[in-house]
């Protein structure tokens, strides 16, 4: 099995079961939120969606998605103008920046597949 095959497996299972996916390293392994704890994250506070049905688009190329809320985040990869994603729950970090925990709809032209979940500033989509 290639490995966009078992990622795509791995984060289809994940949603399927309710675990929190954050994201997949490009060797497939899951990247839990909670585990990053080099106090770069910022992250004040999370509102989890009442409603799971809101979905917005990128206004820029090369919007980077990450592994939690704030820039001090790793980048687990890019999405485009256009790029349709479904908002999970937001989150503002130590500055008062918003962040929308965001699952993508399609493949990203960046390298990350449909169904993928992770962090992005809330100023670039619409």
């Amino acid at each position: 099995m290639g490995r966009k095959a078992l990622r795509t497996l791995v984060v289809s299972g994940a949603m399927v079961a309710g675990v929190g996916l954050v994201g997949v390293s490009a060797a497939s392994a899951l990247i839990p939120d909670s585990g990053y704890s080099s106090g770069h994250s910022g992250q004040t506070g999370t509102v989890n969606s009442a409603d799971r049905s809101v979905f917005k688009s990128a206004t820029v190329n090369g919007l980077r998605v990450r592994v939690g809320p704030g820039t001090g985040r790793p980048i687990l990869g890019l999405i485009y103008e256009g790029q349709p994603v479904q908002v999970i729950k937001s989150a503002r970090d130590r500055t008062g920046q918003k962040w929308d925990e965001v699952m993508l709809q399609t493949d990203s032209a960046g390298g990350l597949p449909g169904g993928y979940v992770g962090w992005v500033t809330e100023e670039y989509l619409y």
